[in-house]
């Protein structure tokens, strides 16, 4: 992790309680301009769903350290070209209470909140923005985009977005993964995460806690339902943990129910339903992405520009992490960042 600050800030849990939470602040090396130095809200990968998946409490020794650096090539970049840095933990990781695990407006409130909060973190930065997130914070980023139009606090001159493999239509992907009976390589990361949306899910949705905890889920999963709120997502994916069971083997007796319902939420959290202002946005998608497969990356490049939002798009050779390695994405998202930052701003749409 690049060096940076550990700060707290004023937030509100997914269901309007005040909370403190947590992330890193970068500074750059120059003098702010005058007005301040502009910054970039970076949301980082899923690394997890607990305080020990919290970025700002990355060391060198932690295992699940490539995803917590995973954003470390853009936010340097950023940081040479004189433009500030935030980068939330999110709601429940660093903070108190669960992760709301994909859950928009809970993304979208840690990157305005932190957003807020610059001036009360360091009274140089301005107020000038871009938002920038690789996958789950990808989503992060265009949820906070959409609503950042209906935040009136003072200063939000968002002028940008750059969302990099956004996670879309996760209702096909691990609809069709979470029937596969047996495992395989890469099944352990595909259960771990099917565990994490599942107590994302919960926290706007307590019934469906109880139907997970009453026979949604199977025996062995329930046994394991803690862990999401203590592991990192490379100990999830484990054998020990829910890495242990094939994707079929999450479910219970009332399991088709339990699945029907993840499925629904998300469905309705998927970033495809956004309607984003007319700020300039940017899409990088790998070819050959595991995660977030291009098709349905392309998609949501076709929607937001037929809806007439100004979109970007480069497609890298690589898969979803390696869109983010120093060859591909980083260099040319910090010189678009750049461009966007020095134009004048945006129409509001």
């Amino acid at each position: 992790m690049i060096p940076g600050r550990v700060v707290r800030f004023a937030s509100h849990d997914v269901r309007g309680a005040a909370v403190e939470q947590t992330g890193l602040l970068h500074l750059p090396a120059t003098p702010p301009p005058p007005g301040g130095w502009p910054y970039a809200v970076y949301g980082h990968m899923t690394t997890g769903g607990g305080d020990r998946s919290a970025p700002s409490a990355c060391t060198p020794e932690h295992p699940e350290r490539r995803r917590m650096t995973q954003g470390d090539e853009v936010c340097r970049g950023l940081l040479a070209h004189g433009v500030a840095v935030l980068r939330p933990d999110y709601e429940g990781i660093g903070s108190p209470g669960p992760h709301p695990y994909l859950i928009g407006a809970s993304l979208a409130r840690s990157v305005l909140d932190m957003a807020a909060a610059r001036r009360a973190l360091d009274p140089r930065i301005g107020d000038a923005w871009v938002a920038v997130g690789h996958s789950e914070g990808a989503v992060a980023v265009l949820h906070a985009a959409a609503r950042a139009r209906l935040d009136h606090r003072s200063g939000h001159d968002l002028r940008g977005v750059a969302a990099l493999t956004p996670v879309t239509r996760m209702d096909r992907t691990i609809g069709l993964a979470s029937r596969v009976r047996v495992r395989a390589p890469g099944t352990g990361v595909v259960t771990a995460l099917t565990g994490l949306m599942l107590r994302g899910a919960t926290t706007v949705d307590p019934a469906l806690e109880d139907l997970l905890l009453d026979g949604g889920l199977s025996p062995s999963a329930r046994a394991r339902w803690h862990h999401l709120d203590e592991r990192c997502l490379v100990e999830l994916a484990e054998g020990t943990s829910w890495g242990g069971l094939a994707p079929a083997a999450v479910w219970g007796p009332r399991g088709a129910t339990a699945r029907a319902a993840l499925l629904a939420r998300l469905r309705a959290e998927d970033v495809r339903h956004l309607v984003l202002p007319r700020v300039p946005v940017r899409i990088d998608l790998g070819l050959l992405d595991e995660v977030a497969p291009a098709p349905l990356t392309a998609a949501l490049v076709r929607r937001w520009r037929a809806d007439g939002v100004p979109v970007t798009a480069r497609a890298w050779p690589t898969h979803h992490s390696g869109v983010l390695a120093p060859r591909h994405a980083p260099a040319a998202v910090v010189a678009w960042v750049r461009r966007v930052l020095d134009s004048a701003p945006a129409g509001r749409g």
